[in-house]
């Protein structure tokens, strides 16, 4: 199969098309060659978090990775066949454990049998899916197309510390189609505030925001084990048909927690005002699984850069046509 040559610079110009890129060799078998790897970004190239995602791509496959180092902007990956098994990846620093497992687990849903990963860094940090969000947004819509994937928490990471650790199961299923084109009525709305090797009036302080600005009751403080300080506000947004939205507010050095739960309400407001079944990074990160499963098709919010770039990349990959068409202020995505 011949080589195929990807442009990590192009559209969003991040890790999304990286990680989309390895996950798709390894399903189709197809070598690549990425340049340019986040060229645009202050820092360019591998960070720590990009090459986990690399190596570990490489370890489900047994496959061949060339220039696989720390801020190289260049990677040739020759996969292999998928290999169920049991796997740990350790980061080294706070990145994202989310965006690792969301490399490995559309090949691993394609495997001949079950996996157990096991993923050390960073859960809770701006610049990934935090826990709660897989495991109450993420997970749950794979699992209503069939796949069989439960998520846990070991131990929270931070940012900057890391340390955290988390544990997917993944059992191949066949993949059904998806339908969340109306939004179901809200019957829950639930706030927590997470508080780690801090004063717990953080969070007491973060959600007193939570019910001043969104008139919701109750919330609780949770202090978590974790490696270093951290914090974050999670809410979640939950509807009569199981989907769930969640926002998360990252607690800052120097930043009060008033402000950070400010902010978290307010994109929590945009959810709950637009009415729509998916939220923005849920519908980006949907569209893998769908191309590689039984399709499917869902209204979001007009979609990101970072989306439209995950659909230039799949569409590389796989014969799959992705059409998104204007709906009540948001769009509809058709996945096969």
């Amino acid at each position: 199969m011949s080589l195929l040559l990807i442009d990590g610079a192009r559209g969003e110009g991040g890790g999304q098309i990286l990680r989309s890129s390895l996950a798709l060799a390894v399903i189709t078998g197809r070598p690549v060659r990425l340049q340019r790897i986040r060229a645009g970004r202050p820092k360019p190239g591998l960070a720590r978090q990009h090459l986990t995602c690399a190596l570990a791509a490489a370890e489900i496959c047994g496959g061949q990775l060339r220039g696989a180092e720390l801020r190289s902007q260049r990677v040739d990956f020759t996969p292999g066949p998928v290999r169920a098994g049991e796997y740990t990846f350790t980061i080294g620093t706070a990145g994202s454990t989310g965006l690792v497992l969301q490399t490995v687990l559309p090949p691993l849903l394609l495997a001949d049998g079950p996996s157990r990963v096991v993923i050390e860094g960073g859960t809770h940090n701006p610049g990934g899916p935090p826990f709660d969000f897989l495991a109450r947004a993420f997970v749950p819509a794979l699992r209503a197309i069939g796949a069989r994937v439960e998520v846990t928490i070991e131990r929270h990471g931070f940012v900057p510390a890391g340390g955290g650790r988390i544990v997917a199961t993944i059992e191949p299923a066949p993949l059904r189609r998806l339908e969340r084109v109306d939004a179901a009525p809200v019957v829950r709305r639930a706030a927590r505030a997470l508080v780690a090797r801090l004063d717990p009036t953080i969070g007491g302080r973060e959600l007193g925001v939570v019910r001043e600005r969104l008139g919701w009751e109750g919330g609780e403080t949770e202090v978590v084990q974790a490696g270093g300080p951290g914090n974050a506000l999670v809410l979640e947004v939950e509807r009569a048909d199981g989907a769930t939205e969640v926002v998360t507010g990252f607690g800052e050095k120097g930043v009060r927690a008033e402000l950070v739960a400010d902010r978290a309400c307010a994109e929590a407001r945009a959810v709950l005002d637009a009415d729509v079944p998916v939220g923005e990074h849920l519908a980006d990160q949907l569209m893998l699984p769908l191309a590689i499963g039984a399709g499917g098709r869902y209204r979001t919010l007009p979609l990101s850069l970072h989306s439209t770039t995950n659909i230039d990349t799949i569409g590389l990959f796989l014969d799959v046509p992705i059409a998104v068409e204007p709906a009540d202020g948001g769009v509809i995505v058709t996945v096969g």
